[in-house]
């Protein structure tokens, strides 16, 4: 009875119809005054899940109950180059108020777009669609603009402060490989020195005016750049990233479960030698395709 809200976010359906979110009722036996449903966006339906879990607790109309936000899901693939990334995994997240982690609705921004990258037309095939250089340069681009935002959005909210990848304690990554994740990471230090350089500040060490001044859709496709960018951010990596990035590397893709599962890693790896003290932040982007995209910041 303790239980309001049940959200699900999952793309590895047991109907085109019923909401898995009714299969998990059988948990809450005498318990039928719950809201929510499953939430399906590719590998961003538990983060939107999650979201409108935020949103109800927060809300006049929350009743004083937790919300649970459940992201499961099988990542398969057909034969081909993407098999190697398949994997499965399910998280569950307790939401309610005075959390131990803390969420600030106003500290976030979001990406959405109609590209098909990954998508699944065929319900008889439980494989993907998929164009893997398309679905790595929407992720980027998807990226590139919530973490553009998401900065300027800390810096009205927090007196003009500067907020740039070195503002956050942690990172939290979608993994859906941790190459991809690495070479991402590395390309929030190229967008803070381009907007440095927009703006006639000091360039950074490591980056020269010519590479940050080029079209940045010539930057997706950039061997050369991805090793400076490689370079430059490989200590902020693995202080910030590689704890979250652990179970991952261990587990394989996830889809919906992808960020949560970071999450986890970063609380056993981080918070078991007491480096998760009160006040650390926390910068999370999640990514599915289809395209939808979030960044978002938690507390400690």
């Amino acid at each position: 009875m303790q239980v309001g809200r049940l959200e699900v976010g999952t793309e590895t359906l047991v109907d085109k119809s019923k909401s898995t979110k009714t299969v998990l009722m059988q948990l809450f036996a005498g318990n039928t005054n719950i809201e929510g449903a499953t939430v399906v966006n590719a590998c961003y339906g538990g983060t939107a899940a999650l979201l409108n879990a935020f949103t109800w607790v927060e809300s006049e109309g929350w009743d004083g109950r937790y919300a649970i936000v459940v992201a499961a899901d099988i990542a398969a693939y057909a034969r081909g180059g993407a098999r190697p990334t398949s994997g499965a995994g399910a998280v569950a997240v307790l939401v309610g108020r005075d959390a131990p982690l803390v969420f600030d609705p106003k500290e976030r921004a979001t990406h959405a777009a109609n590209v098909w990258d990954f998508f699944k037309p065929d319900h008889t095939v439980e494989y993907p669609t998929v164009d893997g250089k398309l679905s790595q340069v929407c992720y980027y681009q998807a990226l590139e603009d919530v973490y553009t935002r998401f900065c300027e959005k800390l810096c009205q909210n927090n007196s003009g402060e500067i907020f740039d990848a070195e503002s956050h304690d942690y990172f939290v990554f979608h993994a859906p490989y941790n190459k991809l994740v690495q070479k991402s990471f590395g390309r929030l230090y190229y967008l803070d020195a381009r907007r440095k350089a927009e703006k006639g500040r000091e360039i950074p060490a490591g980056f020269e005016l010519e590479m940050l001044t080029k079209p940045i859709e010539e930057t997706y496709s950039d061997s050369a750049l991805e090793g400076i960018l490689k370079k430059v951010s490989a200590e902020a990596f693995k202080e910030k990233l590689s704890d979250a990035n652990m179970a991952s590397k261990l587990v394989g893709n996830t889809y919906t479960a992808s960020v949560f599962l970071g999450m986890a890693s970063l609380i056993d790896r981080v918070g078991g030698k007491g480096d998760l003290t009160p006040g650390k932040s926390v910068a999370v982007f999640s990514y599915g395709s289809g395209a939808l995209a979030t960044m978002y910041r938690l507390k400690v």
